[in-house]
């Protein structure tokens, strides 16, 4: 009922994280326990709000269930729906964020939280030398899973245009090359 009379839904991984956000008065909220988040429960979210952010731990096994909810999430990724997703420093989960920092700077992370290309472009572009032309083959080797996940539309279409405009490619030449590879 909270997420529906707010609009948006917040993923975190655990369930204290989601108790310890009700206690601060942040109730729109959901846990998934690591990385079990399916397709379905994230399909069923998606049918009560359009408006998702993930919010995962800063350690290593956040920035994987973060990599895992992204994987999830891209099929059903259109532009109707606005994915979002805050990473935490590797101190903090989103309870002991809460209680150092409070509530108020927990809602301005949410806030300023990635788009879900400002993730892509982030995570196509990671240890890549852009500036040489294997750093720009391994751009389009990390897009092209990513672009092959995503439902036709604005969002496939923007990765696609990022990564010909990286590569210096027509986007219809990009285009053809992760189609054959």
């Amino acid at each position: 009922q909270s997420i529906r009379e707010r609009g948006h839904a917040l993923v975190v991984e655990g369930y204290m994280d989601v108790v310890s956000l009700a206690q601060a008065g942040f109730e729109p909220s959901v846990g998934t326990l690591g990385t079990a988040c399916t397709a379905e429960q994230l399909a069923l979210l998606l049918n009560v709000t359009p408006n998702i952010v993930f919010c995962f731990d800063g350690d290593a096994a956040g920035r994987r269930a973060a990599a895992k909810a992204l994987e999830t999430i891209l099929p059903m990724a259109t532009a109707d729906r606005a994915i979002r997703f805050v990473f935490l420093t590797a101190d903090h989960d989103p309870d002991s964020f809460v209680r150092t920092h409070g509530i108020e700077a927990f809602r301005s992370m949410l806030d300023a939280a990635a788009s879900l290309s400002a993730y892509l472009t982030t995570l196509v572009t990671d240890g890549c030398e852009l500036q040489y032309a294997e750093g720009r083959s391994r751009c389009a080797s990390q897009a092209r899973p990513y672009w092959l996940a995503l439902p036709d539309g604005a969002i496939k279409d923007g990765l696609r245009d990022y990564c010909a405009q990286i590569l210096r490619f027509p986007p219809e030449d990009v285009e053809t090359l992760w189609l054959t590879n």
